[in-house]
Parts: structure tokens; C-alpha cells; sequence
């Protein structure tokens, strides 16, 4: 790994500390990230203006070092791999008002920005899980167990999605600079790194977070209700919060893990023992966005 630093950048570092998906260095006392990259390769010139954008406006994320070649990648051992320079403290910890600061450094009119409705999306990757767990026999029990709830949760959030968004609103809605994916502790090397954005509508993050908090953190519902009640959202885009916190992307995340690297369906243990708590919240969010605008009530969630 050193060896293709040094060759493809021109780059000499005294030492590199391993992590799991590469390696980390310094040079002149600044930080550089080489690491793996894990999306479509496609995407990296995006990615690499859309960062370059942004610190061009004083906005200190991380930024791509271009190889001798002029590119921003190198494929090492069939792997594609990133340099990225750090230019920000890293362990600052962010909270929900945090996070949606940095949802709207970036704000998009473009409706092909993204991959599709989400209702759509949602549906094939249900589709898919289906196809993969009826191919197991006596394998992860838990999974067999706990499949055919998360499977009718995600229904719900789908017909959710399609009955209380407006089509009409959907395609002027709110585009804003999200992550793939967010982590229960959210620092702010996570928060700048590009290899984590991606455009989406604007509450997908504030979903997220809320769901890896209820699960695997620490719920913070004055947030949450600052957040909502604030007048910053429309119907629309509260409806959406709504059906991306009905959907258990959690749940289909860690099947995919367990499938994927062999691990103990343990895993979703987390989940299956709060299922009936996150019932109950679901329906104090419904009551909560509901004193601001009005939306479809899922009828078998209840406080009981």
C-alpha cells in the first residue's frame, strides 16, 4: 500500500497507520486518508466536484488528490481507492441541528439528481430480500422468524410513501446534500467526508439519525420536536420523514451484513426487542408532526 503511494502520487510518508478499509498518514503535519471505494466509480468525478465546490466556498470538507495520471482513484489489488486530504478537525461530535446545517451547504433543482421516489426504489429492494431469504432452508432462524414482520413494515412505509406524497410536490421537493448512511455517534469526519454524500431529498439524513439513535444511541425527542415544529418543512417533505421512519432500513442493512459476511443473526436482536417501542414512538412522531400539518394516519399503530 505504501509502495503505491509513493508510486501513483508522489507521495513519500514516514509512516501509515492500517484501518480496516485502508490506510492514514501525514505529511507537513496535514492528514491523508488512502482508502477503499466501495460505490460506482461512475461517481467519483461527481463527488470529487461536488467537494471541490464546497471548499472553494470555505466549507473545509475533505478534498481528492489527483494521481500522477491526472485521475482520482488507483486499483489496487482489483480494489479502487481514494486519497483524500483532510481539512477539518475530525472528532467533533454533531448533533440533529448539525446535520441539517450541512444538508443545505448544497441545494439541488435537479429532480435527476437522484436515483428515483424512494416508494419505488423501496419496493424492488423488498423485492430483492425476498428472493434472497427464500433461499435459505434452517439457516439464521431469527431472520426466518422476523422476516415476514419487517417485510409488512416495509409495505406500510411504501403504500405510506405513495398515498400521502404528492406526485405533483415530489418533483419541486427540496433536494439537499445527504450522506448514504448514518452512524449512531455522527462526528464530523463522517459528516465531511465525500465518499459518504449523496443528493437526496431533504429529511432523508433527519430520518436516519433518528432511527440509528432509537435503536443503537440515545433518543433526544426535544430535538426531534424542535425539528418538526420549527415551520422549516412542508407537508410534503414531512410526510416523507414520516415514511422513511416507517421503513426498517436498519433491519434489511444488517440482513444483508449477516448474509453477506456470515455473521450471527444475533445481529438483529437490537431491533426485534425494540419493535414494539418503536411502534409506540412511530405513533408520538405521527402525533407530533400532526399538530403541524395534517397527514394519513397508519391505523394499526397506537399508543397501547
Amino acid at each position: 500500500m505504501k509502495e503505491t503511494i509513493n508510486y501513483y502520487y508522489n507521495v513519500y510518508p514516514n509512516d501509515i497507520s492500517y484501518i480496516d478499509n485502508g490506510c492514514y498518514f501525514y505529511i507537513n503535519d496535514i492528514k491523508y486518508y488512502f482508502v477503499r471505494y466501495e460505490r460506482d466509480r461512475n461517481e467519483i468525478d461527481f463527488l470529487v466536484k461536488v467537494s471541490n465546490d464546497l471548499y472553494s466556498r470555505n466549507i473545509l470538507v475533505d478534498t481528492f488528490i489527483s494521481n500522477k495520471n491526472g485521475g482520482f482513484y488507483v486499483i489496487l489489488d482489483g480494489e479502487v481507492y481514494c486519497l483524500l486530504r483532510v481539512n477539518s478537525i475530525e472528532n467533533d461530535l454533531c448533533d440533529l441541528k448539525d446535520i441539517v446545517y450541512f444538508n443545505n451547504l448544497l441545494i439541488s433543482n435537479n429532480i435527476r439528481s437522484i436515483e428515483s421516489d424512494w416508494g419505488t426504489l423501496w419496493c424492488k429492494k423488498v423485492d430483492d430480500f425476498e428472493e434472497m431469504v427464500g433461499e435459505l432452508n434452517l439457516e439464521y432462524p431469527l431472520i426466518q422468524e422476523s422476516f415476514d414482520y419487517y417485510v409488512g413494515l416495509a409495505e406500510n412505509a411504501i403504500s405510506y410513501f405513495f398515498d400521502a406524497v404528492s406526485s405533483i410536490d415530489l418533483n419541486t421537493s427540496k433536494i439537499t446534500l445527504n450522506h448514504k448512511r448514518i452512524p449512531v455517534n455522527v462526528y464530523s469526519g463522517f459528516l465531511n467526508n465525500p465518499l459518504n454524500f449523496t443528493f437526496d431529498y431533504e429529511v432523508r439524513d433527519i430520518a436516519e439519525y433518528i432511527k440509528i439513535k432509537f435503536f443503537k444511541g440515545s433518543i433526544d425527542y426535544d430535538e426531534i420536536e424542535s425539528l418538526i415544529l420549527s415551520g422549516k418543512y412542508s407537508r410534503n417533505s414531512l410526510a416523507m420523514l414520516y415514511s422513511r421512519l416507517l421503513y426498517p432500513s436498519y433491519y434489511f442493512d444488517t440482513v444483508n451484513d449477516i448474509l453477506t459476511n456470515d455473521l450471527s443473526d444475533n445481529e438483529l436482536l437490537i431491533y426485534i426487542n425494540k419493535a414494539a417501542m418503536y411502534e409506540d414512538f412511530l405513533f408520538d412522531i405521527y402525533n407530533l408532526i400532526s399538530r403541524r400539518v395534517n397527514i394519513p394516519r397508519v391505523e394499526w399503530l397506537s399508543s397501547e
